[in-house]
Parts: C-alpha cells; sequence; structure tokens
C-alpha cells in the first residue's frame, strides 16, 4: 500500500509544482486518472531542490509528486475545481491575513515583495494557494464527516504523562498588573517637553495627595481605552517582546520592580510618558498542570496539553484519510514510473 510521505504539510508543499513539460526533459512518470500527465525528470530536479531533498530521496519525492497530480485529477473529476477568479480571492484572502498578523496595511507591491521571499512568482503562490484549497475542500467532501465524529480527546492519564515528561517547560515569567497615566511623545520636542512637565506635575500632585491616581487618569491620561478601565492595562510579563520592543526594555524593567500599591515617578518610555501603578506581582515560577498559564485567563497548563494533544490525535486522523483517499485515488489511475 503507497502511503502519503508523512504529513499533509509534505503533500500540500509538494502540491505546488505545475507540472509542466520542457520539450528537452524526459519522463520520469505518467499519471492518467482523467487525463495523461507527464511528470519530467526537470520536474523532480526542481522539486527535490524544493524540498532540500537528496538524490537518494527523489524517488521518495516522485511519490509524492504523484499523489499531488492523482489527488488534483482526483478532486477534478469529482466535482471540486477553482476557477481564476476564485484563485485570485483567495489570494486577496490571503494578502488580508497576513496584514492582520502583521497590523498594517500593505501595498500590492509590498505584499509581493513578501511572497517573492518563498515563491519565483506571484503566479506559483497563486497556484499553491488554489492547490491547498483543493486539498481541503476534497477532504472534507469525501472525508468530512467521518473527521468531524471523531473522537480526539486524550485521556486524563495521557494528559497527566505529557505534563510529567514535560514539566520544565510549563513556566510562568514574572509578571504585573499594572494601571498607568500616559501622554504620547510627539514629533514636536517643545511640545512633548510641556507634556513631561505635565506629568512631573501630576506626579509630584499623587504624592503629596492633592490628586489622587484616579482623578488624574479621568484629567489627564491620552489612552482612551485604559481610561476606561481606570488606567488598566491588565498583565505585563517580562517575556512580553511585543511591549518591550514597543515601549523598551527600561519601561518594563522599571516597572516590574515597582513596589505594590505605590505610584511611580513619570517613566518615560519609547513612545511616551507614564505614571504607573501595580498592583499585582508575581515571581517567576513552574506551573502545576492544573494552574492557570495567565492569570487573569481560566486557562489552565492541563486545558492546554488536552488541546495539544487532541489537535495531534486529529492531525493522525486526517493523514489516515488522506492516505485512504490517495490509495483509491492511485488503484483507479493508470502511473507509469520511468525514473532510474
Amino acid at each position: 500500500m503507497r502511503k502519503v510521505v508523512s504529513t499533509i504539510l509534505v503533500l500540500a508543499l509538494a502540491l505546488t509544482s505545475l507540472f509542466a513539460v520542457p520539450v528537452n526533459s524526459s519522463p520520469a512518470a505518467t499519471v492518467n486518472l482523467i487525463r495523461n500527465t507527464v511528470i519530467t525528470n526537470a520536474d523532480l530536479a526542481a522539486q527535490v531542490e524544493a524540498l532540500g531533498a537528496t538524490d537518494d530521496q527523489a524517488l521518495e519525492v516522485l511519490d509524492i509528486m504523484i499523489n499531488d497530480e492523482v489527488f488534483l485529477q482526483g478532486a477534478e473529476r469529482d466535482g471540486i475545481t477553482v476557477s481564476n477568479t476564485q484563485r485570485d480571492a483567495l489570494y486577496t484572502q490571503q494578502k488580508a491575513s497576513i496584514e492582520a498578523q502583521l497590523g498594517m496595511s500593505l501595498t500590492e507591491d509590498e505584499f509581493e515583495q513578501i511572497v517573492l521571499q518563498s515563491y519565483p512568482s506571484v503566479d506559483e503562490y497563486k497556484e499553491a494557494l488554489k492547490n491547498q484549497y483543493i486539498l481541503q475542500a476534497y477532504l472534507m467532501q469525501e472525508k468530512g464527516e467521518e473527521l468531524q465524529n471523531g473522537n480526539y480527546a486524550p485521556t486524563s492519564s495521557q494528559v497527566e504523562t505529557f505534563y510529567k515528561r514535560n514539566a520544565t517547560a510549563f513556566t510562568q515569567a514574572e509578571n504585573v498588573k499594572f494601571f498607568q497615566i500616559y501622554m504620547a511623545k510627539t514629533d514636536d520636542a517643545d511640545e512633548s517637553a510641556k507634556k513631561l512637565a505635565t506629568m512631573e506635575d501630576v506626579a509630584e500632585k499623587i504624592h503629596n495627595g492633592s490628586l489622587t491616581f484616579e482623578a488624574a487618569v479621568n484629567q489627564y491620561t491620552e489612552d482612551e481605552e485604559s481610561k476606561a478601565n481606570g488606567g488598566e492595562m491588565g498583565w505585563l510579563s517580562s517575556d512580553n517582546t511585543t511591549v518591550r520592543q514597543l515601549w523598551g526594555d527600561d519601561f518594563v524593567d522599571t516597572v516590574l520592580a515597582l513596589p505594590l500599591g505605590q505610584v511611580s515617578d513619570v517613566i518615560e518610555s519609547n513612545t511616551g510618558y507614564h505614571i504607573v501603578r501595580v498592583t499585582v506581582h508575581n515571581d517567576a515560577r513552574l506551573l502545576g498542570i492544573d494552574d492557570r498559564i495567565q492569570p487573569d485567563v481560566d486557562y489552565t497548563v492541563r486545558d492546554y496539553i488536552t488541546e495539544i494533544l487532541a489537535n495531534q490525535n486529529m492531525q493522525v486522523a486526517t493523514n489516515n484519510a488522506l492516505n485512504e483517499m490517495v490509495d483509491t485515488l492511485r488503484s483507479e489511475a493508470r502511473v507509469r514510473i520511468l525514473y532510474k
């Protein structure tokens, strides 16, 4: 029984091949389910290079390519097709997804440059997106009900064994819950200097008791989102790289070192000026299996491990379903392997 070489990811990567037939290239294999398609030695060599395989693994790579082709032909035979318009829509959706991850808009040229870091051309990237969509759609059409009805939950024993084997990996970094009054720096140095002077005056008034922290939040802070919650910023962890990049290491380290309940002097960050009050401080520690991963989120290490193992079980079931489909399709197709 022929098997897909390991995971959906490998199959999906192999689906990027376009199976063009260079005039001066001899065939490595032919695949005919609904049409005769030639996989040339040039195609094979290109795919071996793309996957980082060795020449000794060429036959394995060829087997993947045959699986890809028979799968695509089977999908077309069974009604799974993607038009050029739909392919372009997938490209647009992928651009939007990348923008969401980056938290910024991209021009067409900027997105194209990102694509070209991994693909020879935008057209080949679009073709890869199309083939990935076909793979998922065909799999769900043929095996969706079976996969959706599967029981992938691990046993309690499996969860606890996973924890014991990986206990030292579950740590919680030092963290604090903090509130702040904030004014942003501007491109105008004089304006920024005025804001700093205002914040220093506010801090002095809070320290001498003539102004409460809560009143200062309402009157002075420029962060509207935290202002609505009395200046609450939530939890800051020592390993929060996003905050360290945004506000700087000095800001993070200073806040983590503040005594509980004490209102700070003005703390300057990369982006502005802060007056901070820390209300909770947790030292770094190893987490027990029933400890929360985040202090204010009801999601424990046990929940996390259960989710990981369930996803792994579903991945195995999905791979098995793909293998079954490919086995069936290859038994129905005429496949000739000519590579030597």
